[in-house]
């Protein structure tokens, strides 16, 4: 096996004696990087198309609406090949546009930090009517205190903006590690110390994750039928 293929057979069964029954590979670019953005997207691309029985998930970070477009417009047929599109916002016009991006999936809290936007009411029920999912990643508080420190607070406030977090609400992981992963248990009580019940946190790792993947396939299916009847319409 390759390296990437021992990883990834690694990393199943890591997940499954933890008693979870998948998990996504996510490949993150930063939009302003230009060139260094536009070779990694094609890289895992290439990891998407070789890997076709794994999800996959592209999450685009960025600070200004214009260099996602640019990102979005120039790189289409890439960002096709994933199974998720995640959005990591950097500023508040960043947020804002996250929550009214109508190809997007999931919107990224890096949550173990000071952000530089609020959950406005207004930017959360644009995000609500697109069926976009937040996400926050328990590995922001596992790392050290001052991550620990930001996480808990901006989950407490992004679950308060979401009614608790009982629907489009995705607790991920996002560990860079397996010694970062935890049990479903272990995060169920993780996220009661911010404010969800036991039964939102669950689902936000169960039930909404299913809901968010079957969201995503129909997007990409309509984008696609879009796209090919401009072609027919062009050729035309």
């Amino acid at each position: 096996m390759t390296d990437e293929k021992a990883t990834r057979c690694a990393s199943c069964a890591l997940f499954d004696r933890l008693g979870y029954c998948g998990f996504v590979f996510d490949t993150r670019v930063e939009a302003k990087q230009g060139e260094r953005c536009r070779r990694a997207l094609l890289e895992g691309a290439k990891r998407s198309e070789a890997f076709p029985d794994v999800k996959t998930r592209l999450t685009i970070a960025f600070a200004e609406p214009l260099d996602l477009q640019g990102v979005m417009r120039s790189m289409a047929k890439e960002i096709a090949k994933f199974d998720v599109l995640a959005l990591e916002p950097e500023s508040e016009r960043a947020f804002a546009s996250a929550c009214a991006n109508k190809h997007a999936d999931v919107v990224s809290v890096r949550a173990g930090q000071r952000l530089k936007y609020k959950f406005g009411a207004r930017q959360i029920k644009a995000a609500f009517g697109n069926k976009i999912s937040f996400e926050v990643c328990y590995a922001d508080a596992l790392r050290d205190s001052t991550s620990r420190m930001w996480f808990f607070n901006n989950a407490g406030a992004l679950a308060r903006a979401t009614r608790g977090g009982r629907e489009y609400f995705l607790i991920s992981s996002g560990a860079n590690r397996a010694m970062e992963v935890r049990s479903m248990h272990d995060v169920v009580n993780l996220a009661t110390l911010f404010g969800m019940t036991e039964r939102a946190a669950r689902d936000a790792m169960t039930t909404n994750v299913s809901v968010m993947l079957n969201l995503s396939k129909r997007r990409r299916d309509a984008d696609f039928t879009a796209s090919e009847v401009t072609k027919m319409h062009v050729d035309g």
